[in-house]
């Protein structure tokens, strides 16, 4: 038998299959389009993944109140720091409770302990964190509170999960941008978002630590960090959404927080 023969006969059959497909035709963008399913579509969102993973709808309300413990609108009503055997400052907040919108709290009182403050030895420098929420006397907030009364760490008794600031009645986030409470037909039945201009009133923008002075200083790139479920475009976009006096007051906001958070 000749073996060299029957080898080259069977290195062949790859090469013609190969160029055969070659010349199949293309299909039209039309036709492509026409064999893209629904399947193709949601595969595609899903990062082209074998499975495809149905999402629930956000519903932020809801979240919110299921890892709090405690809603409450509240007034800053004093303010003390205290050090730790270590020499670590931390800041004792005392609210006075105007109200209580989800949970029980029979006190009328309450206080909320965060690391930072004035340094003890040096009073000039001050110890400041990224997750440590600022207050001033006088200021009304809107809380969402985790409770751990039996925690041996007065930092941990009382933690903070949401905090909004509340001015002549409505609703604003920490930076001064209005809530935006707004019902749709689809899941949950409602959307929220934030204003496109903040408040002017200083509270948003101006903090004390001890008798430290600070302000804040905000960009108007995008407002990706405050719009997470917008995307912004590599265009420059009108931005329609309304003003911060369009904000949601706290009727508003109670009667969503009851309908939609539990």
């Amino acid at each position: 038998m000749n073996y060299r023969r029957y080898l080259s006969a069977v290195l062949l059959i790859p090469l013609f299959s190969t160029w055969t497909m070659a010349q199949t035709a293309e299909l039209s963008p039309e036709e492509l389009d026409a064999a893209f399913t629904a399947e193709d579509a949601a595969r595609e969102a899903a990062g082209w993944s074998d499975k495809i993973i149905e999402r629930p709808a956000v519903d932020p309300l809801a979240s919110m109140s299921a890892e709090a413990d405690l809603v409450i609108r509240a007034t800053v009503i004093a303010q003390e720091v205290a050090y730790d055997d270590n020499d670590i400052p931390f800041t004792h907040t005392t609210f006075s409770v105007n109200e209580v919108l989800e949970g029980s709290y029979a006190d009328s009182q309450i206080t909320v302990v965060q690391e930072g403050g004035p340094l003890k030895e040096e009073p000039k420098n001050v110890l400041m964190l990224s997750h440590t929420h600022y207050f001033m006397p006088g200021q009304e907030e809107l809380l969402f509170l985790e409770l751990n009364p039996n925690s041996s760490y007065p930092y941990s008794q009382v933690v903070i999960k949401n905090r909004f600031g509340v001015v002549n009645g409505k609703v604003f986030n920490e930076n001064g941008r209005g809530m935006i409470y707004t019902e749709t037909a689809a899941a949950p039945g409602y959307k929220l978002s934030w204003s496109k201009d903040r408040n002017p009133n200083p509270r948003f923008s101006e903090f004390k630590i001890g008798s430290h002075e600070f302000s804040k200083q905000f960009t108007e790139r995008d407002h990706r960090g405050e719009q997470p479920d917008q995307p912004v475009s590599r265009q420059q976009q009108v931005d329609t959404r309304p003003g911060y006096e369009s904000g949601v007051d706290i009727s508003t906001f109670k009667h969503a927080l009851n309908r939609h958070g539990g």
